[in-house]
């Protein structure tokens, strides 16, 4: 079916989805005044429909602003519309605001299918009177990546963007606790929200990283740390490490134990959970590995099949 995939961020996950589908994607950024922002990537949402034509408008949520506008589009132009709302798209803020929780709904009940990464969140969009679908992320390409020399006995990769649901202070208790030649090295842009003089000798704060030295870096840790306390939400830095064939410490959520349920240790937020998940990964490792490795193989195999399902639903809306 033709289609297009419209996207104001830049997200792995996009380029996934959608050249499986072999859709054009379409990264629409500008990084001015809010204002601007949205005038500016509201025309080009409007003339690349105008321009491509398709049957199907498949756009992220977030940005809230840019599904509304496909949404009320389509009454207008005459395509079907698919969201893909992440976790940030069914509850954003946090749920923390009436308005923006209300306009989610409406999405949610306009949309001609709602892309969800589990049955968690389906059943949410349903109970809102949408119609959704299940299909995770696509296991990402590994590109070539040079050994970095890391300090550590057992190098750890945290996987963070110091967002509201990331226990990344219990991280740094969890370090405290720890020996001192297990090293933790954080990604995400840290200024102004850790005080990086307190932070134990163990811990290094990276900041951004960009892909090639981020890619370079989970390629040579022995773990790789994902954390969310988000109950339905499924962490990024899980699919990467299940391409890499890395062991996990993820949170401990119904909906990372369902989806990433080999090769993983699962850890409540506190330092002390985190670090005897740390302590308990590292006794395990050999295992894990083996286990982390079928784990890949069955994630690729049974999204071949949620790909195809997903392509059967698209025809019939």
């Amino acid at each position: 079916m033709n289609g297009v995939w419209i996207t104001w961020e830049n997200q792995r996950r996009n380029k996934g989805i959608s050249s499986a589908l072999d859709w054009p994607l379409f990264e629409i950024t500008y990084s001015g005044p809010w204002l601007k922002r949205y005038v500016y990537s509201g025309l080009r949402t409007l003339d690349t429909i105008l321009r491509m034509r398709p049957l199907v408008v498949a756009a992220q949520n977030p940005s809230i602003m840019l599904a509304a506008l496909v949404i009320m589009l389509k009454h207008v132009l005459g395509y079907k519309v698919v969201i893909d709302a992440h976790n940030s798209g069914i509850y954003p803020m946090e749920g923390q605001n009436a308005f923006l929780m209300a306009i989610s709904r409406w999405l949610q009940r306009h949309a001609d299918l709602t892309i969800v990464t589990n049955t968690e969140l389906k059943a949410i969009v349903e109970s809102h009177g949408g119609r959704a679908f299940v299909l995770p992320d696509r296991l990402p390409d590994v590109p070539e990546a040079v050994s970095l020399s890391l300090q550590g006995r057992v190098n750890i990769a945290f996987i963070c963007s110091y967002s509201a649901d990331e226990p990344f202070q219990e991280v740094f208790e969890a370090a405290r606790l720890l020996p001192e030649d297990i090293m933790i090295y954080v990604t995400g842009k840290y200024k102004g929200k850790v005080d990086e003089h307190v932070i134990p000798d163990n811990v290094k704060l990276l900041g951004f990283v960009p892909d090639d030295r981020f890619w370079a870096l989970l390629s040579s840790v022995d773990f790789i740390l994902d954390l969310t306390l988000r109950e339905g939400c499924l962490v990024c830095g899980a699919y990467e490490g299940v391409a890499l064939g890395k062991p996990l410490i993820l949170s401990d959520t119904k909906a990372l134990r369902a989806y990433f349920s080999q090769g993983c240790l699962y850890v409540a937020p506190s330092g002390a959970a985190i670090a005897s998940g740390i302590m308990n990964a590292i006794s395990q490792r050999d295992a894990l590995i083996v286990d982390i490795h079928a784990l890949k193989d069955t994630l690729q195999k049974s999204w071949s099949l949620r790909l195809q399902a997903f392509q059967d639903t698209l025809s019939s809306l």
